[in-house]
């Protein structure tokens, strides 16, 4: 019995490490999967843009309130007002910040799902497809090309703009509550962000493979013809030390 579980062990030990290989040798994307994260992440940056524009008013109130208050100390008055008008800076400024990611995952939905059109057209795998596109990408194809180069401007887009919301959220004080949404908004941002430059990846992958081996080509092709000359200028310096 002591014997048979330990080949047990020892053959659940290899299918796992077998699948894990198998795994890092190609990750598999799925881009309906991703286009649901995306729209998880719609909803998460939507709500932080309600939120955000709900404290900035609620801000403005407090201002105004001031303004409008009497017979009260005046440098005090003053200093509580600059803070608050700063505040309402900020959460504009976030605001605004994540309203344009707001519309650059919009975008980079259209993108997927222009994407997972494209697939369920050719009636491939997901890995197969993606190793096609590499393969049409690095012939020069206008259709790979122009569908590579969105997706590099999504991604370029969500990564800056994520970047700068973190930026601003630095400088603030948030509240629990936006506390709160702001890290699950970052978490799914994250997600997306990844799973969009894996499938990226996935479609240049053959095309890395394929330059960096024209490369290594280039490089062999130069140094047999460096060796070449080498020899034939040697043949000729002999020909003419012997007078031919």
């Amino acid at each position: 019995m002591k014997t048979l579980l330990t080949r047990l062990a020892l053959t659940v030990g290899m299918i796992l490490c077998a699948s894990y290989a198998a795994y890092a040798q190609w990750v598999v994307i799925d881009p309906s999967n991703l286009i649901q994260n995306t729209i998880t992440a719609l909803k998460a940056v939507k709500t932080e843009v309600y939120q955000d524009t709900n404290i900035a008013y609620q801000y403005q109130m407090m201002a105004n309130q001031i303004l409008q208050a009497t017979n009260l100390d005046p440098t005090a008055m003053k200093a509580q007002y600059d803070q608050i008008t700063g505040d309402i800076s900020k959460y504009k400024q976030l605001a605004d910040n994540a309203t344009s990611l707001y519309g650059d995952l919009q975008n980079g939905n259209q993108w997927l799902s222009h994407v997972q059109t494209m697939i369920s057209r050719s009636g491939k795998s997901n890995a197969q497809w993606f190793a096609d596109m590499g393969t049409l990408y690095s012939q020069r194809d206008n259709q790979a090309t122009q569908l590579m180069q969105t997706g590099n401007n999504v991604v370029q887009h969500i990564q800056a703009l994520t970047k700068r919301r973190q930026e601003l959220q630095s400088q603030m004080s948030l509240t629990p509550t936006a506390q709160a949404t702001a890290e699950l908004t970052t978490h799914y941002l994250d997600v997306v962000s990844s799973q969009m430059s894996d499938m990226l990846q996935m479609m240049a992958n053959k095309t890395q493979k394929d330059a960096q081996q024209q490369s290594a080509d280039n490089a062999d092709d130069k140094a047999r013809s460096a060796n070449a000359k080498a020899f034939l200028d040697q043949q000729a310096a002999e020909r003419a030390a012997y007078g031919y």
